[in-house]
């Protein structure tokens, strides 16, 4: 009896504390970052290098080299690696590459064969000319200061191993994109803040736009090509080099998202996996010699897989009552607690965002839509990626095709 009343607790309590915490960081976290400054122009220009690993990408990476081309930034050089893709993304490298008189800085480099993501920004990283690497996803686009906020942050102190910038979902044609566009600029943009700030550590970078120290990079020895997300990998393996990461909310990416329900789950259950592997992978370092904040980052993500049993055992025996008895009982107070938690988040994210997600009055009613939505999708992927790696069928890192719309 104790045991259920303790099960019964932790199921509905435990979003709602999360929720509390991610609310208050984001809240808290605004006096923080309103003093962030992009780089000082009048400064020397540090070297970037851009790395763009493409496989299929024909419908989007035309339109991303050009908004690359029109960056306001005097010192950079684009390395796109090939992913051997069976499109015509490489004849739409060369094509645009020609257009622009052969640009001198961007370098197409091709794979032979299909390795996935992270053995082509290995391949990448081996050709750097400079201190500074910033990944983004071919169907990225950079906001016109986006690698100043980076930079200034990360050279703001030389054990900073990367920074992270944000992303903001472009495609809002559909439901779910439109849900996606309410989680990235909510949930997602909460959880980083009230992690860098409770913690001065997040769980991991956002592949679609993080700028590396190439020392440290080079330090871990590049990217796992044996896990199924190199940017979460990478995060870890910088924390146990004590390279700190850090999150940069001014720098944005404007970003495409999946836009039907099966792309949508093999995307989630790809991070969950990723989440999993990292799990097993720094489980005995952390509790060994890591710092609090990887504990804490380590046991909450132990946590979210437990609730998503509980939950579905749960939800399993409350349905069952309920057709036995032929009554349904909700509690309304836990309900209306959950909400107004979350509409806070929401109005925060709102509020941080300072309209540059530019939404819509449709995006904002399907709100309630979205508190469902959030919790059964990562539901879903938590324990689908235990079967995933239980089984072992992470398919060590490679890519099909983009699970992104377009």
């Amino acid at each position: 009896m104790i045991i259920s009343t303790m099960v019964d607790v932790y199921v509905v309590y435990y979003p709602i504390i999360l929720s509390f915490i991610w609310a208050s960081g984001a809240f808290l976290s605004r006096w923080k970052e309103r003093d962030k400054k992009a780089i000082d122009e009048t400064k020397e220009f540090e070297k970037i290098s851009i790395v763009i690993s493409a496989y299929n990408e024909e419908e989007t990476i035309e339109e991303v080299l050009l908004s690359l081309h029109n960056l306001n930034y005097p010192s950079l050089e684009i390395f796109i690696v090939d992913d051997k893709s069976s499109d015509r993304t490489l004849e739409k490298l060369y094509e645009v590459k020609k257009s622009f008189d052969d640009w001198e800085t961007l370098t197409i480099l091709e794979q032979k064969e299909n390795k996935g993501k992270a053995t082509a920004l290995n391949v990448a990283l081996q050709q750097v000319n400079s201190k500074y690497m910033l990944v983004i996803d071919a169907d990225s686009y950079l906001s016109k200061d986006a690698l100043s906020y980076l930079l200034a942050e990360l050279t703001s102190s030389s054990d900073i191993g990367a920074v992270t910038g944000r992303p903001i979902v472009r495609n809002r044609t559909t439901l779910l994109g439109k849900l996606q566009t309410l989680e990235y600029l909510s949930v997602i943009d909460a959880i980083k803040r009230a992690q860098s700030l409770f913690l001065g550590a997040i769980m991991t970078v956002s592949g679609v736009i993080v700028m590396y120290r190439v020392e440290a990079l080079k330090e871990i020895e590049g990217f796992n090509t044996e896990v199924m997300t190199e940017d979460i990998d990478v995060t870890w393996r910088l924390h146990r080099n004590q390279w700190k990461v850090k999150y940069v909310p001014k720098a944005l990416s404007y970003i495409l998202v999946p836009e039907n329900l099966k792309s949508l789950l093999k995307q989630r259950r790809r991070w969950a996996v990723g989440g999993v592997e990292v799990l097993i992978s720094n489980l005995s370092w952390v509790f060994k010699r890591g710092e609090f904040k990887h504990r804490f980052l380590l046991i909450e993500m132990i946590c979210s897989h437990i609730w998503s049993w509980f939950f579905l055992i749960e939800s399993y025996q409350y349905f069952l009552q309920m057709l036995l008895n032929q009554e349904f009982k909700v509690s309304g107070q836990i309900i209306v607690i959950f909400v107004l938690i979350s509409f806070f988040v929401f109005f925060l994210g709102l509020n941080n965002d300072k309209g540059e997600s530019r939404l819509s009055l449709t995006d904002k009613l399907i709100f309630p839509a979205y508190l469902v939505a959030y919790w059964f999708l990562n539901l879903i992927s938590a324990l689908s990626a235990e079967l995933v790696v239980l089984t072992n069928r992470t398919n060590k890192g490679k890519w099909e095709s983009p699970d992104r719309g377009v």
